[in-house]
């Protein structure tokens, strides 16, 4: 989670940067690197929790997963559940799955139903900034809730629009670090017919910088419930960990062998 300190001496004379010059430096940043970000494979793992109707614990599943990009869409496959690595056909699934996605993001299609912090940064309104310190980096923490005037198009960006909560800015880079939001009210496509998010959904993004100044997500936290068409997401909890980055080359014949990789 966010560990800051308030800056003192040279750092906290400094006049802050102006909220949407640091904004636009931010979302200018982020589509300058996110080609860099192609060159990884990241290993994660996340446990998922579902609750029951009272709050309490039903199921606990943990999955490992691989994450990487292909123009700028994230691709994640599930390579191993409950510390069993997928064989026989839900491996098979799982990498037809992953094609699809690939083949999507070749074509331009976003994912229908992910939410970044670029996109949260884009939509909501900024305010009550202060320079703080994360990791010994001088941070400009903001008050985030959703902008009312900022063009939402689609689920995800409706379901920014309804947020609030906090987001950091490393003042070197530009780059988000530390975003931490909640939704206040409920979110409804098509009447609720077609996907419902309900109030009170959390997530909270922790990313930092590799060695080579590519910055990657490295700590995640989310709970929910939510429906989309007839697909029901039950009440849930999830934290997911990055243990592990490698340089990556996604080209045709590495999507060939996705079943050699494992």
């Amino acid at each position: 989670m966010l560990c800051a300190i308030t800056a003192t001496g040279t750092a906290q004379e400094r006049p802050l940067p102006n909220v949407e010059a640091l904004r636009q430096r931010a979302l200018q940043q982020t589509a300058a690197t996110e080609k860099q970000r192609e060159r990884y494979l990241c290993r994660v793992r996340t446990e998922t929790t579902q609750l029951d109707g009272k709050g309490g614990t039903k199921k606990i599943d943990g999955d490992e997963r691989e994450i990487f990009f292909v123009k700028a869409r994230q691709i994640t496959q599930t390579v191993a559940h409950d510390g069993k690595p997928l064989t026989g056909g839900d491996a098979k699934k799982e990498i037809e799955r992953v094609k699809k996605q690939i083949k999507e993001a070749e074509e331009g299609k976003p994912s229908p139903f992910a939410v970044t912090p670029t996109e949260i940064l884009r939509i909501v309104k900024l305010t009550n900034e202060r320079r703080v310190v994360v990791a010994g980096r001088p941070t400009i923490l903001f008050d985030a809730a959703g902008d009312p005037s900022a063009k939402a198009n689609g689920m995800m960006e409706r379901a920014v629009e309804a947020m609030q909560g906090t987001l950091a800015v490393d003042e070197e880079t530009g780059r988000v670090q530390d975003t931490n939001v909640q939704g206040v009210r409920d979110v409804k496509l098509g009447g609720g017919l077609l996907a419902n998010i309900h109030k009170g959904f959390l997530l909270h993004v922790v990313s930092a910088p590799r060695n080579d100044g590519v910055w990657l997500v490295q700590e995640v936290w989310g709970s929910g419930d939510a429906r989309v068409g007839l697909f029901m997401h039950p009440s849930y909890r999830f934290h997911q960990v990055t243990e592990g980055c490698r340089l990556f080359d996604v080209n045709s014949e590495s999507v060939e062998s996705l079943e050699e990789r494992h």
